[in-house]
């Protein structure tokens, strides 16, 4: 009798794993699903902006960004392949996660805004340019650590792989100036022409960690999930 209730137990024990599992692949799919249409969102809206700034010569066409969460919801809504992931604690894990993402992203965006608002009423014009905070690199970086996280919930080496190195990066890039140093040196104009033109160095950023921290790696789960 107590044999029988162990194999009874194990074999629950084996139900469970492998319900799990076939919950973590279905995730995995959706998550793969949801990044890659996210990737390509973002890659497209960066062109976008990028345009209008240039043709404008106007940083306002950033305002647009507040129009990419919209815009990858009703894709994922409309698009034939989407994968519906069941209501388990690992998809609910998941979109906790990218959901902390964006809560930190917004706040930390507000208190951007505001804080490099009221910086040039009290500080002089040098001191400004050290002490303003760069909204760019810290979102790239949080957003490649968001990545990596969903990759370790959903045991996916490649999704930690790229989200470490689109998060780290793009956030080198545009933290150290690199993008700013090769447009001075390779472009001409006034100061004001090249303040235009750098507005457009955030769209570039975006853009490269959407195909690398986004795009492939979202492919790459579609296809591991066939």
């Amino acid at each position: 009798m107590e044999e029988k209730n162990n194999l009874t137990a194990e074999r629950s024990l084996e139900i469970i794993r492998e319900s799990i599992e076939r919950s973590r692949q279905l995730v995995s799919k959706s998550t793969g699903q949801s990044l890659y249409i996210a990737g390509n969102c973002m890659m497209a809206i960066s062109a976008i902006i990028a345009i209008i700034i240039h043709l404008t010569e106007s940083p306002l066409g950033h305002l647009l960004w507040f129009v990419l969460p919209l815009i990858i919801v009703l894709t994922q809504k409309y698009n034939k392949q989407d994968v519906n992931a069941p209501v388990s604690f690992i998809g609910t894990l998941v979109g906790k996660t990218w959901w902390t993402f964006a809560t930190f992203t917004l706040l930390f965006f507000l208190v951007t805004i505001v804080w490099n608002s009221v910086l040039p009423r009290f500080y002089s014009p040098d001191l400004y340019v050290v002490m303003r905070m760069k909204i760019t690199p810290i979102i790239v970086l949080m957003m490649g650590m968001t990545v990596s996280i969903t990759g370790y919930i959903i045991r996916s080496r490649w999704l930690v792989v790229f989200g470490i190195i689109a998060g780290i990066g793009t956030f080198v890039w545009e933290w150290s100036g690199i993008g700013s140093g090769i447009l001075f040196r390779l472009s001409g104009g006034t100061p004001y022409e090249i303040g235009v033109r750098a507005a457009i160095l955030p769209c570039l950023t975006f853009c490269l960690f959407a195909f690398f921290g986004l795009t492939i790696p979202g492919y790459m789960l579609k296809r591991q999930s066939l």
